[in-house]
Order: structure tokens, then sequence, then C-alpha cells
């Protein structure tokens, strides 16, 4: 009886909880932060917006990279070759706002002017990415 009225464990404040399951929750609560945990970000979510899109603003087309990405690297390569200006810039910051905007973190992300068309070779609609819009026109029809 005194059981059914006690509160359960994982309600009470961690330093109440059972010794076993303090480290656990210590690292789920730090992953959770760091994977963008909508509790943890909440104040920080109109900033980081803002910030993105001021970014994306700021050139005709803009290239969220990763140095460690092959994808990144081809895509690269292949506005390179078509002589087509860009401005390149660390995905790490922008992560949290881009899997808001677009519902992917994955690099590359790729924007002409202020659109977002998706990745190296693929993206949100069938006529994404780099590779193959290039390789249409679409790419060029659209910084037009």
């Amino acid at each position: 009886s005194s059981r059914e009225l006690e509160e359960p464990f994982w309600l009470k404040p961690l330093w109440l909880k059972p010794f076993w399951l303090k480290p656990r929750l210590l690292k789920l609560s730090r992953t959770c932060s760091r994977r963008g945990n909508p509790m943890g970000l909440v104040a920080a979510r109109p900033v980081m917006a803002d910030k993105l899109n001021e970014m994306i603003g700021s050139a005709d087309v803009v290239f969220f990279d990763m140095s460690s990405c092959p994808y990144c690297r081809m895509a690269e390569k292949a506005l390179i070759a078509k002589g087509i200006a860009f401005k390149k810039v660390p995905i790490a910051d922008y992560k949290p706002a881009l899997a808001e905007l677009t519902g992917k973190t994955s690099a590359p992300s790729v924007w002409i002017k202020g659109t977002y068309v998706g990745g190296c070779n693929d993206g949100t609609e069938p006529w994404h990415g780099v590779k193959p819009m290039l390789a249409s026109g679409k790419f060029e029809e659209m910084m037009k």
C-alpha cells in the first residue's frame, strides 16, 4: 500500500534515483543535448534559425560542407568543373537548424538563391542533387 503511493523512480530528481540508473541518465542527457534535443535548444533555436537564414542568403550558391565527407568532395568537384562559384560553410554549427528546415542533417547541403536543392546525388525532391541537376541543366536554370 505504501508502495502504491510512492512516486515512480523515474519521476524523482536525479539525486534520488537508484545508483545504477544515474550514469545512464547522465550519459543520455549529454547525448541528447549534442544531438539537438528540442528541450535543450528551445532558447537557441530562433538565433540558430536566423544565423542559418543569414548564411543561406549570403551567396547565390551556399554549400554546407563536412571535411571528411566523400560526397561533399564529389559535389564540390562537379561544381568547380562547371565553373560555378559557391560559398563553402562548415555544416557542424548549422545541423540542428538544417534538420528543422529540411528534415536532413547530411552533408553536403546545397542551396541556390535560398532554395534547398539537396546533396550530391539526392534531396527531398526527385529532381534534387547537385550532380543530377548539373547533368539536366536545372542547376544553371535556377541560378538565373
